[in-house]
């Protein structure tokens, strides 16, 4: 199975990074084959509502020869997406939006006579910040995808309000790891596999994924007020 990570942050190690690689680690342990692109590696042009007055002339691919149609061609070919953004304004970052405004040229294939291009792809999100927003962020993107098709497993949105140091709250990386496990398995179950889609508290399955997380973003230092045992104290 194919699983998509997409990081709607321009910080490639911040905590958005941090929960994203953790729920792909863990998905990676489901079977999934995994791969993750960062939102500003390149243009992502804003939508230009080819759909107007309901006629069909939004289709995929997408009109724009740019890095958004690069991602699109990669959403098409996934079985599972988890899709990460930090809070910016009760709202995912400005790059996701884009995005999501261009996946309509996956949905509306509907117009062409064929099923949403999202449809029976499995749906998963990841929010981090500083402040609030988180249930507000993450509703809109799981509503939205749903919207379109996808299917949205229990547990599917995992958030964090300890920013950098997202990695080291221990119930805030566990809901990300469940993401991940969680999206795998309904990818397995839609194939016909027999799976359990449940919540899963492992604590060293959770040591072990943080360890792989910080080796592979190359972070090494805790954040301040990090206990062992205990977890992120303050910010």
């Amino acid at each position: 199975m194919k699983i998509l990570g997409l990081l709607g942050s321009p910080h490639k190690t911040g905590g958005t990074s941090q929960l994203l690689l953790a729920a792909l680690k863990a998905a990676e342990r489901e079977g999934a084959q995994i791969s993750w692109y960062s939102l500003y590696d390149g243009e992502i042009k804003p939508c230009v509502g080819c759909i107007q007055n309901e006629g069909p002339d939004c289709k995929f691919p997408c009109i724009f020869e740019d890095y958004g149609k690069f991602l699109l061609q990669k959403i098409y070919e996934a079985e599972g997406i988890i899709l990460a953004t930090p809070i910016y304004w009760f709202a995912p970052s400005g790059v996701v939006k884009n995005l999501i405004d261009r996946m309509t040229s996956l949905e509306n294939m509907v117009a062409f006579g064929e099923p949403s291009y999202l449809e029976g792809k499995v749906f998963g999100a990841v929010v981090v910040g500083a402040d609030t927003g988180a249930i507000m962020t993450g509703g809109y993107l799981i509503t939205t995808l749903n919207s379109m098709g996808a299917i949205i497993p229990p547990w599917a949105i995992a958030y964090s309000y300890k920013s950098k140091a997202s990695l080291w709250d221990n119930k805030d990386l566990m809901n990300a790891i469940n993401v991940g496990l969680l999206v795998a398995k309904t990818v397995a179950l839609l194939k016909g596999e027999k799976v359990k889609l449940a919540y899963v508290e492992d604590i060293a399955l959770l040591e072990e994924i943080r360890k792989e997380v910080l080796t592979e973003l190359k972070l090494t230092s805790k954040p301040t007020g990090y206990v062992r045992g205990v977890g992120y104290l303050r910010y």
